[in-house]
């Protein structure tokens, strides 16, 4: 990995460890988002980020923010714990 800025972010948000979800409403303090899969967040979401129910998650990307419900109605990510 490199010794960039969004790798350093990426090294931080595992601290405390995640979990590999697929379809369906994951409940939970979480910090971020890493699709393993294109993703598409559903309306059953919960968080600090507006608006973001239908948002498409493209594989790979890594979304940051603070949710207590993440809902994914296509795909396959790994949810990060906030603590």
């Amino acid at each position: 990995m490199s010794t960039s800025t969004q790798s350093s972010l990426l090294k931080q948000v595992g601290h405390y460890g995640g979990e590999r979800v697929g379809i369906g409403t994951h409940t939970g303090k979480f910090m971020a988002i890493h699709a393993l899969d294109d993703c598409t967040i559903g309306a059953g979401t919960v968080g600090s980020i507006s608006n973001f129910a239908g948002a498409a998650i493209a594989l790979g990307d890594v979304i940051v923010g603070e949710w207590s419900a993440i809902e994914l109605t296509a795909g396959d990510a790994i949810i990060y714990y906030a603590d």
